[in-house]
C-alpha cells in the first residue's frame, strides 16, 4: 500500500467519522436549524471525503510508490551521493599530491 493510498483511507475514514458524529447528534436532536459550531462536522466531513476520493491530488502530495520501489529509489540516491563524495575525495587527493610535488620542486 502506497503512502497516497494510506492518506486516502485516513481522509475518508475521518470524514465518515465526522459525518457519523453529526448523524448521532442530529438523531438525539442536539442540532437546531440555525448555523452553529456543530454544523462544521458535516461540512468538514464532506470536504475530507471529497479530498479522499479525488485520486490525482493525493498523488502530488504523497509518494505514490510502494515500499519496495521507495527503498530502491532511496538506495540509488545514497549510492549516487557516496559516489559523488568519493569523486570529490579523489580530486582533493590528486590536488594535494600535485601541490605537494610543486612545493617539493620549488625548494
Amino acid at each position: 500500500m502506497t503512502p497516497a493510498d494510506r492518506a486516502k483511507k485516513i481522509l475518508i475514514g475521518t470524514g465518515m467519522c465526522l459525518l457519523f458524529v453529526f448523524a448521532v447528534g442530529l438523531s438525539s436532536e442536539r442540532y437546531s436549524s440555525d448555523p452553529s459550531i456543530g454544523w462544521s462536522f458535516p461540512i468538514i466531513g464532506i470536504v475530507l471525503v471529497g479530498i479522499g476520493l479525488t485520486r490525482g491530488n493525493l498523488g502530488q502530495q504523497f509518494p505514490d510508490e510502494s515500499d519496495a520501489e521507495m527503498t530502491k529509489r532511496v538506495k540509488g540516491d545514497v549510492e549516487e551521493t557516496e559516489r559523488d563524495a568519493n569523486v570529490g575525495q579523489a580530486w582533493a587527493s590528486l590536488e594535494q599530491h600535485v601541490l605537494k610535488s610543486e612545493i617539493d620542486e620549488s625548494e
